[in-house]
């Protein structure tokens, strides 16, 4: 995982590629923040067999969010961005 400078968008975001056999091979790149008019920075990863848990923080010139997103297939796939701000806490956890 790193963050790049998207020359496009002219913002900086969160990219990912996964692993399944040790760092041998790598899926392709995913860009896991995609915003665009914020910066994705300070970005963390928590990871187990099977679960992959990354966060970062969404600013812009107004406002920072700590967003975080989850995978359950180790990272094939993601669910959406879930902001921790907006959305308060979370139940059943």
């Amino acid at each position: 995982m790193w963050g790049n400078n998207d020359t496009a968008n002219n913002n900086s975001e969160v990219m990912f590629r996964a692993s399944i056999d040790g760092g041998q091979t790598y899926a392709d790149k995913v860009n896991l923040s995609n915003s665009t008019g914020s910066n994705s920075t300070d970005f963390d990863v928590e990871a187990t067999i099977d679960n992959v848990i990354v966060s970062w923080w969404e600013t812009n010139q107004t406002s920072s969010e700590p967003v975080i997103v989850f995978s359950g297939d180790r990272g094939a796939t993601f669910e959406p961005i879930l902001r921790l701000a907006s959305n308060g806490t979370i139940s059943g956890w």
